[in-house]
């Protein structure tokens, strides 16, 4: 029987607070986060933190505040007692975002500046995805169970970080790029373009 060892890593990866200018209506919640979720768009109602004092003079209407969580176990086990696999196992990313840190300018917000925070949200959910798979896929090898646990976790923080701050990289972009949502055609360049990368996140940028 070969022998065995497990270890369990998790992370706060990534908080990000977006500042929006692009909006559409749903239903409310109180909860402290909500998930990412196909079937349930953002509403203004999940906006609920009390705007900055200078927000009215801001260019930004919205901020939506957004964290991607994740937690992994992984394994090493030998057959000989010389020579060490490791792998990952379990593994579980969410996505959500806070009500309770998110705000919006009461009159300076509507339908299209909610569509630019969902489209925030859900480049969110395209690196989530990217995240599980990528984590999915870490092995490592030693001579030594601890060895190999150590560089297993070592691999998981390093994957899990480069693709998190590539997120970073790709939402100020989008922002960027739609100037916050006010050029309506890159706004829907990029609606387009995350609906394709929700199907298939291996072509979003690594």
């Amino acid at each position: 029987m070969p022998k065995l060892a497990a270890f369990t890593s998790k992370g706060l990866s990534l908080a990000l607070l977006m500042a929006l200018c692009v909006i559409l209506p749903a239903a409310g919640q109180t909860s402290d986060s909500i998930p990412w979720n196909a079937d349930r768009p953002l509403v203004w109602a999940d906006f609920q933190c009390t705007p900055p004092a200078d927000a009215i003079h801001r260019n930004e209407p919205a901020a939506i505040h957004m964290t991607i969580h994740w937690r992994v176990s992984y394994s090493a086990s030998s057959a000989t007692g010389s020579t060490w696999m490791g792998r990952v196992g379990n593994t579980e990313v969410t996505n959500v975002m806070s009500p309770k840190l998110s705000w919006a300018v009461p009159g300076k917000v509507d339908a299209l500046i909610l569509l630019h925070e969902q489209a925030h949200f859900d480049l969110n959910e395209v690196y989530r995805r990217k995240v599980e798979r990528a984590l999915l896929c870490v092995q490592a090898q030693g001579v030594s169970q601890q060895g190999v646990l150590d560089a297993l976790k070592a691999q998981v923080h390093n994957v899990a970080n480069a693709l998190l701050n590539r997120l970073v990289e790709v939402q100020a972009q989008y922002d960027d790029e739609t100037q916050h949502g006010v050029n309506r055609a890159m706004q829907v360049h990029w609606q387009e373009q995350i609906a394709r990368w929700l199907l298939d996140p291996a072509g979003a940028p690594s």
